[in-house]
């Protein structure tokens, strides 16, 4: 049976970076997968105001904006079929229609039927990162995100940041097929970040041999780095080409509010990591 992953392309205000479009593609091919891209062209509503309609054609603006979405919805198209057709892969492109306030929930409803979801954010687009932000703590699955530049990607060895939490857990089992795949698996935790119960970490060292992988571990310290850049350094640093972790955040008057980690790592990644919640 196959892994089915969603891959939602963003068009506005900033485009879904195509150069990093080809790590995604390479380990969906590594992990035998059907890849469905969908592309969000954007919707904005009409606003009219006799006085904003005098100082400035909204109309217009509105127009011009849909057309520049269209323009980039195409040239994601041609991006995604070329870079499909490198790794001899058969997609088939969906096309959706929406505001951008729609999009995080609407893709992260989409996802639920879907085994993975696959992002690569454009670095510094705060609507690419409520979309990520949507999908993690609404999808229900396990969620990849990738650097938005080229990548070729690698589970050949795979990092899991183990805190001893609940979604550190959660990230563990959902990514049990994919470390059945690994050559080797590191389990990197801090030393000095939060209080951690030390019951557990041998534990799931016993855990994912029993599920037959190699298993070793790499204590370190933080020191002032931010947890998810260190998480990302330690990784690279024992080889990881992929770094499991659980995403955490605090469900505040309906909406979620990121652990500092997370949001560390949706804003600066230097490696594909799989995140659960």
């Amino acid at each position: 049976m196959s892994t089915s992953i969603l891959l939602p392309m963003a068009t506005f205000p900033d485009k879904t970076p195509t150069t990093g479009l080809l790590g995604a593609f390479n380990l969906a091919a590594t992990l035998q997968a059907t890849v469905t891209p969908i592309v969000h062209e954007v919707h904005i509503p009409d606003v009219r105001s006799l006085l904003g309609n005098a100082i400035i054609d909204v109309p217009e603006m509105i127009a011009i904006a849909e057309r520049r979405s269209r323009t980039h919805a195409d040239e994601l198209t041609e991006a995604a079929q070329t870079v499909a057709k490198r790794v001899q892969m058969e997609i088939t492109i969906r096309r959706w229609r929406g505001t951008l306030g729609e999009a995080p929930s609407h893709l992260a409803r989409t996802a639920r039927s879907f085994d993975h979801t696959f992002l690569v954010p454009a670095e510094g687009s705060w609507e690419q990162f409520d979309i990520a932000e949507g999908v993690l703590f609404g999808s229900g699955g396990p969620v990849w995100i990738f650097p938005s530049e080229e990548s070729t990607g690698s589970i050949e060895t795979v990092a899991i940041a183990w805190d001893g939490g609940r979604a550190a857990a959660r990230a563990v089992r959902d990514s049990l097929p994919v470390l059945g795949q690994a050559r080797d698996v590191v389990i990197v935790s801090a030393t000095d970040d939060k209080p951690m119960d030390e019951f557990l970490l041998p534990e799931v060292q016993r855990h994912l041999r029993e599920h037959g992988l190699k298993v070793s571990t790499q204590l370190f310290s933080r020191g002032d780095r931010p947890i998810g850049t260190a998480l990302q350094e330690v990784a690279l640093e024992v080889g990881a080409g992929l770094l499991v972790m659980g995403a955490y955040g605090h469900n505040r008057l309906r909406e979620f509010v990121l652990g500092g980690a997370t949001k560390n790592v949706l804003s600066h990644r230097k490696l594909p990591i799989l995140m659960s919640h």
